[in-house]
């Protein structure tokens, strides 16, 4: 098969090409961690993550409260709806509506998105994220990896344990407490 000169060019860039990106890649350093092994296993993280679920706690269970006494009083109402006067029945229906609608603001105040709960949380996780993202960056930096990827973001699909580098940083942030 004889090739004309400008598919024989095509050809010696592509395989130029080829060759370049693939030498390329064989020179990168990539590695991996996992997150979620890291906030299991480093003593900080666990210390803050039960923080976190005490303080969730308390505002579930304060909500759990009115939600019961709601609960009460609408059975109160229910109970006793032949026997209360129109405006007795009005006055427990527009307190049960008061107290439904305290207990929405609440929720959202506490827990909602924007609620104390998730401000105090960013509150005591962020510097612990600064932290993990300071270590992962010196190892990164002193041992000349072009990429560290994170397993559970499902950046990874397969790799090999060898270039885990969970451990290693879990020995960082041990050094530093």
């Amino acid at each position: 098969m004889k090739l004309a000169p400008k598919q024989l060019i095509t050809l010696i860039v592509g395989l130029s090409l080829f060759f370049g990106v693939t030498s390329a890649f064989a020179q990168l350093k990539i590695r991996y961690i996992n997150t979620d092994r890291i906030l299991q296993e480093y003593p900080e993280a666990q210390e803050i993550q039960k923080k976190s679920d005490e303080l969730r706690a308390a505002y579930e269970t304060e909500f759990q409260k009115m939600q019961s006494e709601l609960q009460t009083l609408v059975k109160e109402i229910q109970d006793q709806a032949l026997l209360l006067s129109p405006e007795k029945k009005a006055e427990k229906e527009a307190k049960a509506a008061n107290l439904q609608a305290e207990m929405e603001r609440y929720y959202y105040e506490k827990l909602g998105p924007q609620g104390e709960y998730f401000k105090e949380n960013k509150k005591l996780t962020t510097p612990l994220i600064e932290k993990i993202n300071s270590v992962i960056r010196k190892i990164g930096e002193e041992e000349g990896y072009d990429y560290i990827l994170d397993v559970v973001q499902g950046v990874i699909l397969h790799a090999k344990e060898e270039y885990d580098l969970t451990d290693r940083v879990l020995e960082e942030l041990n050094k530093t407490q």
